[in-house]
This record gives C-alpha cells, structure tokens and sequence, in this order.
C-alpha cells in the first residue's frame, strides 16, 4: 500500500522528493510516506506527511496530525477505501486533498497548561479533522454516546461524561446487515441532542405565534452547483397542521411541490432523513458493483411518494412524486449536516406541541 502512494505521489508532486518510512528534521514522527518540497509552498508548508492505515491500526487521529502540522507539514491520511482493486493486488489509489498547514496549522487554543498537547495548542479536535476527511467514512462507523436514563427521583453527582462524540471503527461495511440500524439508530440520537442548540431559538418562536395566527418556517437550502439549488422549507403554526415545500431553481426557473404535514407525520419526515442520510453514507468508497445492487428505498412522506437511491460516486438522488408532478433532486454527503440540522428543529417543535410547552 505505501508502495503504491509512493508512486501515486511522484506523480502527483514531481519536483518533490518522497520517502517511505521517513523521520523529518522538526517532527520525531516517522512518516509511512514523506513528500518534502524544496521550498515552503502555501497552503502545505514544507511538505506532506502521508499516514497508510489498515484495518483497525489507529494512531491518535487529532495528536499524529496536530503534531505534523506544528511542524508546517500537511497531512493525508490514506484508508483502504483509498485504493483500487483488492487486497493485497491493489492497482491504484485515489489520493485526497492534503489537510493542509493553512488554516489548520494556526496555534488557535487554550495554553491553559504549561506543557499542552499539539491539538490543544492548535485548537483543533478530532471532529474537525474528520469532516475534513472524505475517506473517513466506511468501514468506520461513528457512534455518539449518551447517558442512559436514571429512575425517577433518583439523583448523582456523578453525572455521565456524555457530550463527547466517540468512534466505533468496526471491520465491515455500512451495507453489512444490522448496520442500516446502528447507523440510524445514531442518527436519530444526534437528531435529538442537535435540538438543545435550537431551544432557544423555537421558545422565542413559539411565543410570537402564540399571539399571530401565521406560519413560521424552517428552510434549508442545497446547492448542487452553478445555476442550480434546490430548498427544503417546512411552515409550521402555533396549532394545526403545517406544509413542506421543495423547490427547485435550475437556470433561473423555479418549480415547486407544496403538501401538507402534521405532527403525526413528523416520524415519517424523520424516517425520510434517517433514510437518506445513510444512503449518503453508503456512497462514501463503495464500488460500482456494491452500486448495482443497491435497491432503491421507497416510501411516503405525507401525500408524496419518494424513492431513494445511489446514482453515482457519492451522489444520491431523491424522486418526489405527487399525484400530477415528478421530482428529481440530487443530495451529496456534505449535506447530511443541514438534513440533521433541520430535522432538529422540526423535532424540537413537534416536541414542544406534544408537551403543551
């Protein structure tokens, strides 16, 4: 593997020199693959350090990287989803964009202790560096931890460390059965603790509609690229039911689907999310053939009917079907943030009417 990034590499960054197994000059680290450029460049400093994992050998993520970057040397991590082929033949690899020294090498944190770890002088975590890391996806699932539910009346001080995001890296894939589960059983976990963000924001809401008998929305726009973006909007009212609106802008042109949704229906738009965010998931480093046989996930979401599926490398499209118009939008894995994020703030409303809050 580390041969074959090697001469990936030479390639990618011919005046520079590479070596395997390389100890640089400012870092005690020993590098599985050492891109040294002759001159600093920008955005990657003096060079890249390339990391070859395999299977479950994880080195510290945050402090291998931090350290690198103290050191004004980027980082690629590289995974088995990286390559080409099957193991041990691998043909080729495809090489992500360095985590660069630029911004990410920029000291940023607390120096609250005299003697402070190379993510915390850096200010960065671990989170920030996954999502800066499109292969970090299968075969790796990431599971939140939360506390499980005391009795009634029954009080500690010994509360649960239970906002820390952990990762479970298990060895097989998120097509392997039960993991649809796992995986949407998290999601819908994150889903809920994601809601004490927007509490705020839907009390104040909530207490303007009280006096006004109007709809309040919820909108989340998605940009598929130039001159196209579609937008998921959902009104709600203080009482009553509410709408979804998609729309769809391609070249200045709009069209629109416009249906009805209640706070029974709420699970369903939940179950819709769930669905489409692990698809997202799936497409991350799977192969054309784990494509083919992919079968679309159909359902319905109040009067519209909808089929997910895989259409290409990590795109997935979504067909909403009415009794009159068909429409096709594409997702991609950047955007199941902003599906959490709204789904959030739907819950959290519906929450609040269920509770008389």
């Amino acid at each position: 593997m580390k041969s074959i990034a090697v001469e990936k590499l030479k390639d990618e960054y011919p005046n520079a020199s590479i070596d395997v197994e390389f100890i640089t000059d400012d870092i005690p680290r020993r590098a599985d693959v050492f891109v040294e450029f002759e001159q600093p460049q920008f955005p990657f400093g003096k060079g890249i350090a390339v990391e070859v994992q395999y299977r479950n050998e994880q080195k510290n993520l945050t402090e291998t990287t931090a350290s690198y970057l103290t050191g004004d040397i980027s980082v690629i991590w590289l995974f088995e989803e990286n390559y080409v082929g099957t193991r041990p033949e691998y043909e080729d690899v495809e090489l992500p964009d360095p985590i660069p020294v630029w911004p990410y090498g920029i000291p940023h944190g607390e120096l609250s202790s005299p003697d402070p770890s190379a993510g915390g002088y850096l200010g960065i975590t671990e989170a920030d560096l996954i999502a800066a890391l499109p292969n970090h996806i299968d075969d790796q699932v990431s599971l939140a931890e939360f506390p499980s539910e005391s009795d009634e009346g029954e009080e500690s001080d010994d509360l649960p460390e239970w906002t820390r995001e952990k990762e479970l890296h298990l060895n097989l894939s998120l097509g392997s059965p039960g993991v649809r589960e796992v995986y949407k059983s998290w999601l819908d976990g994150k889903i809920q603790s994601k809601g004490s963000e927007h509490q705020d924001e839907i009390e104040e809401r909530r207490e303007i509609l009280e006096l006004e008998d109007r709809f309040t929305y919820f909108p989340e726009r998605f940009s598929k690229g130039s001159g196209e973006t579609f937008e998921f909007s959902i009104g709600v009212r203080h009482a009553g039911s509410g709408q979804f609106t998609v729309r769809k802008f391609v070249d200045g042109i709009e069209r629109e689907l416009v249906f009805p949704v209640s706070d029974d229906e709420i699970d369903s738009f939940t179950e819709f999310v769930l669905e489409l965010c692990y698809t997202l998931e799936c497409t991350r480093g799977s192969t054309s053939k784990e494509k083919e046989v992919n079968q679309p996930i159909e359902s319905n979401l109040s009067t519209l009917s909808y089929a997910v599926s895989q259409t290409g490398t990590e795109t997935v499209t979504v067909k909403l079907s009415s009794t009159t118009e068909t429409m096709n939008i594409e997702f991609f894995p950047q955007q199941i943030q902003p599906l959490v994020d709204l789904c959030a703030k739907v819950r959290l409303w519906y929450d609040y009417s269920d509770t008389g809050a």
